[in-house]
C-alpha cells in the first residue's frame, strides 16, 4: 500500500503542476530543501516539507522513544519533534538556539525533524541519484532514498512519515 500512495501521490502532483517536473530535456527533477547535520547534508523533497520554524519551546514528553525530543504547539496543533541523529545512531553535539525544524508532512502524519542548519533548496535530477555508499552503515538505509554525486544525501520522507517505528502512539 505504501508504494501505491506513493506512486499517486507523486501522479497527483505532476496534475497539479508542482515542482518535481520533467525539464526542457525529458529529465526528470526534484525539487529538496537542503540541511546539515553534524557536517554533512541531506535533503528532504519539497513536496514533504509544510514548513521550516526556529528551534524553540520544545516540551519533553516521558515515555517516549529516545529519537522523540519532544512536542511543539505549532498554531493550535501539537507536533513531535524527532531527532534523527539519535534515530541514525549520529554523535551529536547538541542543540542551540540556531537549530531549525523541518515539518514533514503527509496526508496522514505530520512531524518536525530538529536539524543544525538549513542550506537552501534546489532541484536535482532524479537520474544523478545512486544508492548510498557503505560509508554510511550507522544511517538507516530504509530512509535514505538516494545519494548525489555532489555527496548530498536524499531522506526518504515518506519513508520517515509512514514508518511504523516513528509512530509513537
Amino acid at each position: 500500500m505504501g508504494k501505491e500512495q506513493e506512486i499517486l501521490s507523486e501522479r497527483a502532483r505532476m496534475i497539479s503542476g508542482r515542482k518535481n517536473d520533467v525539464n526542457q530535456f525529458g529529465e526528470r527533477t526534484l525539487s529538496v530543501i537542503e540541511f546539515s547535520m553534524i557536517s554533512r547534508n541531506y535533503a528532504f523533497e519539497e513536496k514533504f516539507v509544510s514548513e521550516v520554524l526556529l528551534f524553540k519551546d520544545i516540551t519533553a514528553v516521558p515515555n517516549t522513544p529516545p529519537f522523540v525530543m519532544g512536542v511543539i504547539n505549532l498554531r493550535g496543533r501539537i507536533v513531535s519533534i524527532l531527532n534523527l541523529k539519535v534515530l541514525f545512531n549520529l554523535k551529536d553535539r547538541g542543540l542551540t538556539e540556531l537549530n531549525k525544524v523541518i515539518v514533514l508532512k503527509n496526508d496522514h502524519m505530520e512531524f518536525g525533524i530538529a536539524v543544525d542548519s538549513i542550506t537552501g533548496n534546489k532541484s536535482i535530477f532524479a537520474n544523478t541519484l545512486s544508492p548510498p555508499p557503505e560509508t554510511l552503515d550507522n544511517i538507516g538505509f530504509k530512509y535514505i532514498k538516494g545519494v548525489t554525486t555532489d555527496g548530498l544525501i536524499l531522506l526518504s520522507a515518506f519513508v520517515l512519515l509512514s514508518d511504523k517505528q516513528i509512530i509513537v502512539t
